[in-house]
């Protein structure tokens, strides 16, 4: 179901399939800037990327010294989260651990995610809470894709990224199906810069991303949208035997207590 909040500057829908954003449109311009997720490209939209940020090649997750199968980026993705509050200026929703996601991810947990419309930049906010009598893992990232072009009249290559701070040379990336090519996911690991801007010179796409995320990825598979995607961390070729608990920079959250992130987009 879809549910949609206002304001003067702009309009947002959010999907309980995934709790993705399915519109966001400033009320002065003719522009979707969030990609509707076409199947003939990518069907996903901007998924949250839980218990785990990509997946091991066999899609083998050893968790409590058992494995089991996974999907790539988790189970989030393909969920239905429970709507549970509509303001005027926010929407709330929860995903709790089910028949589902156990035969994934042996762990329980609550996950809420809070949208928040501020004139035209809207606020993801999320709270996952431990309630069970162990210790939780898991790592954690975000997938948004955004039109590019954003202007029917333009095309990718007129995009470019702006950093906040010297992480590419000249604190700019200029996009191109090439670049891709090359790259398939360009990743940036610790980036200095908190603020990253999509643009065509006239429209924008401004993310503010929290401290806790340490990599950003930029992906596109030569369709007309990118992914502007901050992880916390993300799961190593490497690492594919490893049992989920002891791989590196996973988040551990105990017993009662509930772990924060969020980040932020405004459409210009």
């Amino acid at each position: 179901m879809i549910y949609t909040i206002y304001n003067d500057i702009a309009v947002l829908s959010v999907d309980t399939f995934a709790c993705e954003i399915c519109s966001f449109k400033r009320r002065d311009k003719d522009i979707e800037y969030m990609w509707r997720g076409d199947p003939e490209y990518w069907k996903g939209r901007n998924p949250t990327l839980f218990p785990h940020v990509s997946s091991p090649k066999n899609k083998i997750l050893n968790f409590k010294g058992q494995d089991y199968k996974v999907n790539n980026h988790g189970f989030c993705r393909k969920s239905e989260f429970s709507f549970v509050e509509q303001g005027d200026d926010h929407l709330i929703f929860e995903l709790k651990d089910n028949e589902e996601t156990l035969k994934e991810y042996p762990y329980h947990f609550i996950m809420r995610v809070t949208y928040t419309l501020k004139e035209n930049r809207v606020y993801i906010d999320y709270q996952i809470v431990n309630y069970a009598e162990e210790k939780l893992y898991f790592g954690f990232g975000q997938h948004p894709a955004f039109n590019c072009p954003l202007d029917k009249d333009k095309k990718f290559d007129d995009y470019f990224i702006e950093f906040e701070k010297p992480d590419v040379e000249n604190c700019r990336l200029d996009l191109s199906y090439e670049l891709f090519e090359k790259y398939p996911t360009v990743v940036i690991n610790d980036p200095s810069s908190r603020i990253f801007t999509l643009s065509d010179g006239e429209n924008k796409v401004r993310m503010h991303i929290d401290d806790n995320y340490r990599i950003f990825a930029i992906w596109t598979p030569h369709a007309p949208f990118v992914c502007l995607e901050p992880w916390v961390n993300t799961i190593k070729d490497l690492e594919d035997n490893a049992p989920f608990e002891s791989r590196n920079g996973n988040i551990c959250v105990n017993l009662n207590d509930t772990y924060r992130i969020g980040y932020s987009f405004e459409i210009i």
